[in-house]
């Protein structure tokens, strides 16, 4: 289900990228709390933000889909404007859809991941 996902292509390569309860968490980790990515962005730290919030997104979606990769930041870190252009525009884009799906569809996708969660934590414990 690709619902709550938005897709940039960076230097010919897809990134998924999903707003959810687990990129909230991150978010909040972040900047301190999901409003607060808001205030960065409309401070003059846009490029900052945009690269936090790529690599924090596209990490949920592949958390979502069960892969065990992960995103750093890097891979965008010699990105023209052009590319930051989109990136951020699919970033805003992952959070609408996010929002929405979370507002029409309730918890179950958030569910999923908080399980995954769980299950990470008690296997570490």
């Amino acid at each position: 289900d690709l619902k709550g996902m938005a897709s940039v292509d960076v230097k010919g390569k897809e990134y998924k990228l999903r707003f959810d309860l687990y990129a909230m968490e991150q978010i909040e980790e972040a900047f301190g709390s999901v409003k607060s990515v808001f205030e960065v962005m409309n401070g003059g730290k846009q490029i900052k933000a945009t690269r936090t919030l790529f690599r924090i997104l596209a990490n949920s979606a592949l958390s979502y889909e069960g892969k065990e990769e992960t995103v750093t930041g890097d891979e965008i870190k010699h990105a023209g404007i052009d590319e930051i252009r989109s990136i951020s525009e699919a970033v805003q884009q992952a959070i609408t859809e996010g929002t929405k799906s979370e507002t029409t569809q309730g918890n179950e996708a958030d569910d999923q991941v908080h399980d995954i969660y769980l299950e990470e934590i008690e296997r570490k414990n």
